[in-house]
This record gives structure tokens, sequence and C-alpha cells, in this order.
């Protein structure tokens, strides 16, 4: 049975985002991540990832990046990481790339039967169409019952919170839960739901959005 499930679940994460797209019947968007982590040892680890955001609106891919990251553990609770991303953005029928210069400060934490991750991310772009941008983020996730032995998936919380600097307000407040499906040794897979309220001009915008990640350890 579970490799009937780990088979169903990898024909899942790389098919067509138009078979995703059915799945959504707010209208809003479907998002895939997945990420390739190697560990060097138990203080560095590099991660190789991609990320698409599938809009109903449009009906086609309107976002997606491909980047690279590296972290190094300082200590039982701080590490650092650096990071590359080359993003794309589809904006007035064409697409805008940029590249995205990343460094974080990460937070770790343990306490009873929960895992806490919050890192501090300080970002600076660059477009090939507008003026850079520089921005401090924070991203948090909470995993719930780290230490129970049961099979069922098991929760998860999660918080992104973008700002720009030059303007000195916040561009995207996202709040996520989701259910670790799946998680073995060398592949994990996540499905969740995400609360999107992105600025753009005067106004806020807000977006349901369904999601996958997969997750490779090599």
């Amino acid at each position: 049975m579970k490799k009937i499930t780990v088979i169903i679940l990898i024909i899942l994460s790389i098919s067509d985002n138009k078979v995703f797209a059915q799945l959504s019947g707010d209208g809003s968007y479907l998002w895939s991540n997945t990420t390739f982590s190697y560990s060097f040892n138990d203080k560095t680890e590099v991660i190789l990832g991609n990320k698409n955001h599938y809009s109903n609106q449009i009906d086609q891919l309107d976002y997606f990046y491909f980047d690279i990251a590296g972290y190094r553990k300082l200590a039982s609770h701080f590490s650092l990481g650096l990071s590359y991303r080359r993003s794309s953005s589809y904006k007035s029928e064409k697409w805008n790339p940029s590249n995205n210069y990343l460094s974080y400060f990460v937070y770790l934490a343990q306490p009873g039967n929960i895992k806490i991750r919050c890192a501090t991310r300080f970002a600076y772009k660059t477009f090939e169409t507008a003026a850079s941008q520089y921005g401090i983020d924070n991203i948090s996730t909470v995993d719930l019952f780290v230490k129970s032995n049961w099979h069922f998936p098991k929760p998860y919380v999660m918080d992104e919170v973008f700002t720009e600097i030059k303007t000195k307000r916040f561009q995207n407040i996202r709040l996520y839960g989701g259910l670790h499906i799946l998680k073995l040794k060398h592949i994990g897979f996540d499905f969740y739901y995400c609360y999107w309220k992105t600025h753009s001009g005067p106004v806020w915008n807000t977006f349901n959005v369904f999601g996958i990640n997969t997750k490779v350890r090599i």
C-alpha cells in the first residue's frame, strides 16, 4: 500500500499544472514546490529549489523560480543561509525576469512535541524592466506532533510576511495550513492551503491557494 501511495504522489507532483488546476474550486491559484537537498555533514546543507504559480484567472503559469541555497548551522538554535534565485513573473502579456540575492538568519527550536523554524530574510532584487528592490521578510514554520509515532498525516502551520524597504510597506502576507502526507528518509510530500494577501498599487488583493510540496533528500 505504501508503494502505491508513493507512486500516486510522484505522478501528481510531476503532472502538468493544468491537471492540478482542476482541483482548485475557488478560481484562485495552485502552487507546486520541489526541492532537492544534500547535507555535507550535520552542519552544512545545500538545497536546489523550484516553485510554480498556476493562475486560474488567466489559465496559465504567472510566476516561477529556480534557486540554490546553502545553510550553515552555527549553534544548536541558529543557522545562516545564502541563496541566489532566478525568477520570472507574467505581466502585460510577457515574462519579466529578475535576480534575487537572499540571506537568511534562522532560529531553530523544538519545545516539547513541536518544531519551530523562524527565518528572517534580507532580499535584494534586480529587474530588467523596473527599479531594484530591497526587502526584509519573515518566514516561520511550526510542525506539530513531531515526536508522535502515529501513522496519520502530521499538520503544520506557516506564515510568510514580505516587506519592501523603499516604500516601507508590506508586499505579501501568506498564512498556511498543511499536512505532511508522506515523510520518508529520502522523499516527502506535503499538501497545503494558503490564504494570500498581496499589495498591488493602492489596494490589497486576496487569493486562495492550494499547493503541493515535493521534497527529495539525496
